[in-house]
């Protein structure tokens, strides 16, 4: 992410490496109030729109994707090779399964003619701390 941001011309600040820092290590999709939460911590005159600055950037990249939801905050994505999103409706963390997505991208151009330029494929339910405890009891009722 710093390569690109470098050769796109942009300086990286402490802040800005911060927050590549925390989106590269982060397994659970952030949103960009996460994401300024977490890193206000170490640098406390970091502002919110850096960080929406910053991601801004690094979508227009492609070096994230922008998860965005109608009732939520859009969360942002570090992983950009195919995969599954499971996303719990009980308590909204996202986790990514490693498998293969299910249809190829040059299979729909050549059925279709149709030309996916993004793609996200979703699996909505509970994630299993959800499901061992209270809140799948009253989920179900």
């Amino acid at each position: 992410m710093q390569r690109a941001l470098k050769a796109a011309g942009c300086r990286i600040s402490s802040q800005r490496k911060a927050i590549i820092d925390h989106l590269a290590s982060s397994k659970s999709h952030p949103s960009a109030r996460q994401i300024f939460q977490e890193v206000r911590n170490k640098h406390p005159d970091l502002s919110l729109a850096t960080v929406y600055n910053t991601l801004g950037v690094l979508t227009r990249l492609g070096q994230i994707k922008v998860m965005q939801f109608d009732a939520e905050d859009n969360r942002y994505e570090p992983t950009m090779s195919p995969h599954i999103n499971l996303i719990c409706t009980s308590c909204g963390s996202i986790e990514d399964l490693r498998q293969s997505v299910a249809v190829r991208v040059e299979n729909i151009l050549e059925e279709s003619g149709f030309t996916v330029l993004d793609s996200r494929l979703e699996y909505y339910g509970l994630c299993a701390r959800c499901k061992s405890g209270d809140r799948w009891v009253s989920a179900k009722e």
